[in-house]
């Protein structure tokens, strides 16, 4: 009894669907009354003119596509190989942020006992010494004085073989 009840549902709803309905007469309408418009010429794609060829004269420099770094080397002053450092070890807040963004804005204390007091991207001013650790190159403070903070950071090559280099922040 079921059956024959879904059946004449499904004949009605396909007889629905192939109803004549109207709602693209408007359509139709609009693409006619397009079609009728006077149509606009466009002018044609410009020519280039032809260019001649050009003839590299820099075979023998370097190639601009490589990296920088493998002619550096030659020139670069020797560097002092350390010790790979601990990439496990918490980081200090200094940390998070490359040295030319700190900023030193001061000193305090004795000369036996001096602090620098470092200004970072956020406005943040902190207090450090000799030992604390700065910069995003595993930078470590090796000397604070009243105008300038030197600074021993540790730089892999491609080989992972770490060198230290030495850097500074001055008072401005």
């Amino acid at each position: 009894m079921k059956y024959p009840v879904v059946l004449v549902a499904i004949v009605m709803l396909v007889l629905a669907g192939c109803s004549e309905r109207d709602e693209f007469l408007e359509i139709d309408n609009k693409l006619a009354e397009a079609s009728l418009i006077q149509k606009v010429n466009i002018e044609p794609i410009p020519s280039f003119p032809q260019q001649s060829d050009y003839s590299y004269q820099s075979q023998a420099q370097r190639n601009p596509f490589q990296s920088v770094d493998k002619y550096l080397k030659v020139s670069s002053p020797p560097q002092t190989k350390v010790a790979k450092p601990d990439l496990m070890r918490v980081k200090e807040p200094l940390e998070l942020f490359d040295l030319p963004s700190l900023e030193m804005v001061g000193s305090l204390g004795t000369v036996g006992q001096l602090w620098g007091l470092v200004k970072d991207p956020t406005g943040t001013v902190s207090k450090v010494t000799v030992g604390d650790r700065i910069g995003k190159n595993f930078g470590q403070i090796i000397e604070v004085s009243q105008s300038e903070l030197v600074i021993l950071e540790k730089i892999s090559n491609e080989l992972e073989i770490w060198f230290s280099q030495s850097r500074s922040i001055l008072m401005e």
